[in-house]
C-alpha cells in the first residue's frame, strides 16, 4: 500500500511540475527549409510568441492552453515578402487601404513584410501601425520598413508612376524647398528627394537613426515608357553605403536596366530590389561578380511575368485562391480594355532571361530573396508571394530553394536569421499549417489551414481582406 501511495504522489508531482505553454501543435510534419531532410513528425511548443521546444510527444513535457492537431499536415515557417508597398495599384490618390493590405498579407501566410516606401509608410506612421498591432487593435504581419524611398530630383517614382495630382503637389513642395538638403515628401508619400551625395548621407542617417530595417535608393533612369530621368550617380550610391554602415542595414537599389545594376554592384550596395529584363543575354560573369560582392537579388519576377500574361489572360481572375480576397472593383478594373492595353507585353523573352538569371545565380551559390512589389497593378498583397515562388520553380529552382527565398533567406537579408525565418527553438513562432507537402509541389503553399503569427492563431475568416 505504501508503494502505491508513493507512486501516486510521484505521478502527481510530475504532472504538476509540467510547464504550461500558450500553444502546442501536435503531430505535424515539420518542413526544414535549410537542409535536404524529409519533413519530420514533430510537436511544437510555443510560449510568449516563441518556439520553446520541438520534439516527439511533447505533451508529456508540457501542458498547453490551446492545442492544434496538425496530424497529416505540413508545417513551414511563415512567409516573408521583402518588397512590398501599401496600396493595390488602383486606388485614387490619398485613399488609405493599409489595413486591408496588411490583412491580405496575413491571410495568405505572409507573417513578415518589408515596406520599401509608399503612402502611409513614413517613420511615425510605421511606428503607429506597429503599436496598433502590438496592442491587438490591428491585424498584420511583422512590419519592416525603410522609412523613406530615396530618389533623385525629377526621377522615378515622383515624376513617373505617381498620379498627376500627386506629381503636381510634389512639384510645388520641391519649388518651395530650401536650395540645399533632402526634401521629405511626408505625408504625401514616404519618399525623399535628393540632389547631392551630401543629401543622400543626411537622409540615410535620418532613417537609420529612426530604426530603418534597410535603405532603398532609386538608381534607375526610367522606367523606359516614362522617358529618361536623372539617375543616381556612383558617388550617391557609395554615399548611401557608407552612411548605412554604422547602422548595419542593407542598401537596396531599385534598378530597371543592366548599367544601373552594374553601378550598384561596383559601388558596394547590398542588393537590387528588381531583376533586370534585358533585350539581350546578360554578361556571362554577372552572377559571379554578384556573388563575390555578397549581392542579393530580390527579382520581383512574377510582377514582370504577370504584366506579360495577366492583362491578356482572363483566367487570372478565376483563380479560387485569389478569389477569396479579390474585390469586384479590382476584378472589373484590372480586366478593363484600358488595363489590357496599358499592361500587356508583346515579348516575353526578357522575362525568360530573368528566370535564367535567377537560376544561374542560385545554382552558383548566390542569394535570391522573394519580393513582389505589391502596390502595383496585378500585384495582390499576400497572393503575389505564392506567384513569385511558383515562378522560381518554373525557372528551375527546387521547391525547397523557393521556400528558402521567402523564409530563412529573407531573414538573412536583414540580419534576423536568429529571430525568425526558420522553425527552431528560440525563434519567433511564425508558422503555416498546410494540407499538402510544399516540397512535392510549390503550389501546395496555397493549402493553408492555419496561420500562426508570433505564437497566436490568426482568425483568417475575420480579417478585413475586402
Amino acid at each position: 500500500m505504501r508503494t502505491l501511495v508513493t507512486l501516486s504522489v510521484a505521478v502527481f508531482l510530475s504532472c504538476s511540475e509540467q510547464p504550461t505553454v500558450d500553444l502546442m501543435l501536435v503531430g505535424g510534419m515539420v518542413v526544414d527549409v535549410e537542409t535536404d531532410s524529409e519533413p519530420s513528425r514533430l510537436d511544437i511548443a510555443i510560449d510568449d510568441g516563441r518556439i520553446v521546444a520541438l520534439g516527439e510527444t511533447l505533451g508529456r513535457r508540457y501542458r498547453a492552453t490551446e492545442t492544434i492537431d496538425a496530424s497529416g499536415r505540413f508545417i513551414i515557417p511563415g512567409l516573408a515578402d521583402m518588397h512590398s508597398h501599401f496600396g493595390n495599384g488602383i486606388l485614387p490618390p490619398g485613399e488609405d487601404d493599409t489595413t486591408q493590405v496588411l490583412a491580405r498579407h496575413l491571410y495568405y501566410g505572409n507573417t513578415t513584410v518589408l515596406n520599401l516606401g509608399s503612402f502611409q509608410a513614413w517613420p511615425e506612421r510605421i511606428d503607429e501601425l506597429r503599436a496598433q498591432m502590438a496592442a491587438g487593435h490591428l491585424e498584420g504581419p511583422r512590419l519592416l520598413a525603410v522609412g523613406s524611398l530615396i530618389t533623385r530630383l525629377g526621377s522615378h517614382p515622383t515624376t513617373t508612376i505617381y498620379a498627376p495630382p500627386v506629381q503636381k503637389r510634389i512639384a510645388e513642395i520641391v519649388a518651395a524647398a530650401p536650395a540645399t538638403g533632402p526634401i521629405d515628401l511626408t505625408p504625401l508619400r514616404a519618399t525623399t528627394v535628393v540632389r547631392t551625395s551630401a543629401d543622400v548621407t543626411e537622409e540615410v542617417q535620418r532613417v537609420g537613426e529612426w530604426g530603418a530595417d534597410a535603405i532603398k535608393i532609386t538608381v534607375e533612369s526610367g522606367p523606359g515608357e516614362f522617358g529618361v530621368h536623372p539617375r543616381m550617380t556612383p558617388e550617391m550610391i557609395a554615399a548611401a553605403v557608407e552612411a548605412a554602415r554604422p547602422f548595419g542595414i542593407p542598401v537596396l537599389c531599385h534598378v530597371s536596366a543592366l548599367p544601373e545594376l552594374e553601378d550598384c554592384i561596383a559601388h558596394g550596395a547590398d542588393g537590387a530590389v528588381h531583376g533586370v529584363t534585358p533585350d539581350e543575354p546578360l554578361p556571362d560573369d554577372l552572377e559571379g561578380r554578384m556573388i563575390d560582392r555578397g549581392f542579393t537579388l530580390i527579382p520581383t519576377a512574377a510582377m514582370f511575368d504577370g504584366w506579360a500574361r495577366l492583362a491578356t489572360d482572363p483566367a487570372w481572375s478565376e483563380d479560387p485562391f485569389l478569389g477569396e480576397t479579390l474585390s469586384e472593383g479590382e476584378r472589373d478594373w484590372l480586366g478593363s480594355p484600358e488595363m489590357i492595353e496599358r499592361m500587356a507585353w508583346d515579348d516575353d523573352a526578357p522575362v525568360r532571361r530573368l528566370g535564367e538569371h535567377i537560376l544561374k545565380l542560385h545554382d552558383l551559390g548566390g542569394e535570391v530573396v522573394a519580393g513582389t512589389d505589391t502596390g502595383n497593378p496585378y500585384r495582390f498583397a499576400g497572393y503575389a508571394l505564392h506567384e513569385e515562388m511558383e515562378f522560381y520553380v518554373r525557372s528551375g529552382l527546387s521547391e525547397r530553394a523557393a521556400l528558402a527565398t521567402a523564409t530563412v533567406g529573407a531573414a538573412r537579408l536583414v540580419g534576423a536569421e536568429d529571430a525568425w525565418g526558420s522553425i527552431r527553438q528560440g525563434l519567433a513562432a511564425d508558422l503555416l499549417v498546410l494540407e499538402a507537402n510544399p516540397l512535392r509541389a510549390i503550389e501546395n503553399t496555397r493549402t493553408i489551414v492555419e496561420v500562426i503569427r508570433s505564437g497566436r492563431r490568426v482568425d483568417r475568416g475575420a480579417l478585413p481582406v475586402r
